[in-house]
Parts: structure tokens; C-alpha cells; sequence
């Protein structure tokens, strides 16, 4: 049996593995199909050069790409969006498809770290985010609004332990004390008609309510966004797939300072925008550690006919405790979050149970044997009357987790990049909640790369600065992860 140190030098060696470029073949994600017949793998001939570039493709390059063609600033500026493989590819086509705060859980923590101010910030910040997807989505076309399938739900988060039942009560009369007037409404509930409403097993002691949550299908949205851009301004906007971002140089003389040599040729700009998330280290090498790649694990499943149909209206998450198992080595999350498609029936539900090498990577080209075993039968211990289920597809997805458990968003200091220069801007790092806080944290990167120095309610807490930049390390990551799992 491994050793505690033992543990902690192979925790650390996966966290010190660079992140290299997407696999060009990832495992197929059901959200992608069939491919956007616009927008999937598109391609024009790559331009020498343009003015701002944005790599990754995902809700936050899509934010990005919004508010920068949107913006009074930029009027005339060409942008340029690189993608490695098609459009939506990575974690935000492969997500949970649902917009749900982790604010509350995260609201005890934020007030002992940071105190009330930064925590009532953290909690703003997911309601604004919802409350602009929303918003984004309404502004769509008719035929595109209804693809996406947003809809509002009430999420139900259970759990069957004692323990975490009392943490969940003690965070919700925190919040509700400290922000009466959230959007963002949470509910104890221990009442067993109410939890059989939710269609739980009968072993859940309670579940928080989250009011003002919501369930979409994540890829149809920001595909259905770059087409609508790439109509608007197609003199000055161009989505580049299949463009993997092999390097950047930079040049201080020259008035396009930034080249970039992709798979199809190099192309000049003043300004790049890293959206990669998980990737980020490819490029930006010394991010090495202090951000590190997870894979989780989707699924789609059509329970019995004897489930109801109850995803026009809530969604579901089933929270017990991050466990290591010795006896088999696997790292066992014991979370599992799930949507029900309100048309079909289906399950949408992931959660994790996997060995080190298969958890700590940023392959989605596989999937975990043992978490495929585990996610394929567990619907039935968490949902009453769905036997007998069906698994219909099982696929990976690579997130991006920091040391402080905090999105990194800002301008890339020379000692992140390896490069000189002051035009390279990031936002990534959303550790496994990126719905919502990325459209936001795309918006503001943008406008900080247009010179805004003050982006109003983007946390403080997020901001990449120098001081906070030497915390975010191989070695706080691996206590960090090990604290997770407590071991």
C-alpha cells in the first residue's frame, strides 16, 4: 500500500506535467451532435495578420469575441478566434449543461479567506453571469433560442450524510443572512414529500434548493452565438478550427509584435487572448502547477419508463464525500450532477471515480474504465423508479482547477509567459464551474485587453496578480487536491 508520501509525490508529478495541445481525436460528446452545419469546422484562408487573437473556442473565447466586437473601443478591429479542433470542443461541449452557483458552497470558505466583502462579490458575480446568459440567449433567433433548450429549473443538491446535511443548513442561513436580496435563493430541505418530489432514493436526509438556476444545452448556445458574430461582422471577424497554436514569439520592434505559428502558417497580432482553460500551460508555461487539467467524465442515460418527466423544471446533484480508495487506488468524487432533457427524457449525468493517471491528465480522448463501470450504474442509487436504464454515451472532458480554487482572469506577467512584452491576457481556471462564471470573466479579459483597468463586479479574488501568482504552485495544488480527497 502507498505510503502518504508516496501519494504525495505521485499527486505532484501529475501536476507538474505541462498540459500540450487538445488530442486532435477527443471521445464524442453527445452535446456535439450532429456538428453546427455552419460554424463546426469552419475555415477561411488564415490572414497574415490581424489585431486581437483569441485561442479557444469555448464560452469564455465566445464571451471574449462578443464584447469585443460589441465594444465602442474596438469598432474596426479585426479579431481573429483559433481553435485546435472544432468549434466548442473542449469542456463547454462536454460539460453538465446547467448554470448553477457554486456561491453557497463556497460562501463559508470565502468569508473566513477574504471576508464578507469578497464573498458577497463571489456571489454576485455567478447571478450577473446567469442573469447575461439569459439575456444573450433571448437576443438570439427564434430557431436558435429554442435550440439551446434554456430553460429555468429549480437544481436540488442531496446528500445522504449527516455531516454535510449540517454544512449545507449552516451555509444557507449564512447566505441568506448576508445577501437577502440574491436572485440566487437557497432552501434547507429535509421534508420527505418534497425530496420524493425531486425523485430521490429514500436514503437522502436533505437538499438545498437553488432557486434561479438553469438546464441548456451548452454547445447549441455558443455555436449558435458564432454564427450570429460571424454574420454581423464578417469584415472583421474570422473563426479559425482546426488552427492548433503551436508557439508565439514576440518581437518588440514590430508594430504586430505577437506571431503565431499554427498548424496551417503563422499569423502576426497586437494582442492574444489565451481561452484555452485547461491547455493554458501549452503556451504559457510557467502557469505549470499553479493551474492543472481534471477530466471528468458525461454521460447520457434514459432511465425506465417509470421516471417522470421532470427536467422542464428542476435539475438534480447528489454531494456525499471525496473519498481515496487504497485498496484499488482510485480518487472517488462521490459527486454526481445531472439534467433531465425536457423533450426526451434522458439523463444527462456526470461524476468521477478514477485512478491518479486518468483524473490528473488533459486526454479526453479516452475514458476511465473503472468511472465508466461506476457512472453507467449509478442512476439507480441516486434516482428511484429509473430501472431499467440504458447508457446511451459516455464521454471525457478536460477542467482546469487552480491552487486557491479561484479563476485566474487578467494580463500574463513575462514570468507567466517565458516572453517580454504586455499583450497577452487569460481567463481559465473555473475548477469544474465554469457555466457560470466564463461569459463574464470572457467579457471582462476583452475589455481589460481594450484598456479598462476597473471591470465592476469582476471579483477581486480572481485577478491575476504577481503576489497572488506565487501562491499558485506544484506544491499548494498538491495540498490542495489532497485536502479534497482528505488524505
Amino acid at each position: 500500500m502507498d505510503t502518504a508520501e508516496d501519494l504525495t509525490t505521485q499527486i505532484k508529478n501529475r501536476l507538474s506535467l505541462a498540459s500540450g495541445l487538445p488530442k486532435p481525436s477527443p471521445t464524442i460528446s453527445s452535446w456535439q451532435q450532429p456538428p453546427h452545419p455552419s460554424v463546426a469546422n469552419i475555415q477561411s484562408d488564415l490572414a497574415d495578420e490581424t489585431d486581437i487573437i483569441i485561442i479557444g473556442s469555448g464560452v469564455t473565447g465566445c464571451g471574449a469575441a462578443h464584447a469585443l466586437l460589441h465594444h465602442p473601443d474596438a469598432m474596426g478591429l479585426c479579431i481573429t478566434v483559433l481553435e485546435a479542433r472544432e468549434t466548442c470542443s473542449g469542456a463547454t461541449g462536454r460539460n453538465g449543461g446547467q448554470i448553477c452557483s457554486n456561491a453557497l458552497e463556497s460562501f463559508l470558505e470565502n468569508m473566513d479567506r477574504y471576508g464578507p466583502e469578497i464573498s458577497l462579490e463571489v456571489a454576485r458575480f455567478s447571478e450577473a453571469n446567469a442573469a447575461r446568459l439569459r439575456e444573450i440567449t433571448a437576443n438570439l433567433g427564434e430557431l436558435d433560442r429554442e435550440a439551446t433548450e434554456l430553460r429555468n429549473v429549480v437544481s436540488g443538491c442531496a446528500t445522504s450524510r449527516e455531516d454535510t446535511w449540517k454544512a449545507f443548513k449552516s451555509s444557507t442561513e449564512a447566505f441568506e443572512k448576508a445577501y437577502p436580496d440574491s436572485t440566487l435563493k437557497f432552501k434547507a430541505v429535509a421534508d420527505r414529500e418534497r425530496i420524493k418530489e425531486f425523485g430521490f432514493q429514500d436514503d437522502i436526509v436533505g437538499l438545498i434548493e437553488q432557486h434561479g438556476s438553469a438546464a441548456l444545452w451548452p454547445y447549441r448556445l455558443i455555436t449558435a452565438i458564432f454564427d450570429d458574430l460571424l454574420q454581423q461582422f464578417r469584415e472583421r471577424f474570422t473563426l479559425q478550427t482546426n488552427t492548433p497554436v503551436q508557439s508565439i514569439q514576440f518581437t518588440p520592434t514590430d508594430p504586430l509584435p505577437y506571431s503565431l505559428t499554427t498548424s496551417r502558417g503563422i499569423i502576426r497580432s497586437k494582442k492574444v487572448i489565451h481561452c484555452t482553460n485547461a491547455f493554458a500551460s501549452h503556451l504559457l508555461p510557467n502557469l505549470v502547477g499553479g493551474l492543472f487539467p481534471l477530466r471528468g467524465t458525461m454521460s447520457v442515460q434514459k432511465p425506465g419508463p417509470d421516471f417522470p418527466l421532470l427536467g422542464d423544471r428542476l435539475s438534480w446533484a447528489k454531494v456525499d464525500k471525496f473519498t481515496f480508495h487504497p485498496e484499488n487506488k482510485t480518487w472517488d468524487t462521490q459527486y454526481h450532477y445531472a439534467q433531465q432533457n425536457a423533450r426526451t427524457g434522458d439523463f444527462w449525468i456526470g461524476g468521477e471515480c478514477q485512478k491518479l493517471s486518468e483524473l490528473l491528465t488533459s486526454d479526453d480522448s479516452t475514458v476511465g474504465e473503472t468511472t465508466k463501470q461506476k457512472l453507467s450504474n449509478v442512476l439507480p442509487s441516486i434516482f428511484a423508479n429509473v430501472e431499467p436504464h440504458t447508457v446511451r454515451q459516455v464521454w471525457s472532458g478536460i477542467m482546469a482547477f487552480t491552487s486557491d480554487g479561484c479563476p485566474i482572469v487578467g494580463r500574463v506577467p513575462p514570468s507567466i509567459s517565458g516572453r517580454d512584452g504586455n499583450g497577452e491576457w487569460i481567463s481559465a481556471g473555473y475548477n469544474g464551474h465554469g457555466m457560470d462564471k466564463a461569459w463574464l470573466c470572457g467579457e471582462g479579459v476583452a475589455r481589460m485587453a481594450l484598456g479598462e483597468e476597473d471591470i465592476p463586479g469582476l471579483p477581486k479574488i480572481y485577478l491575476l496578480e504577481e503576489e497572488r501568482m506565487k501562491t499558485l504552485t506544484v506544491d499548494s495544488s498538491t495540498e490542495s487536491f489532497k485536502s479534497l480527497f482528505s488524505c
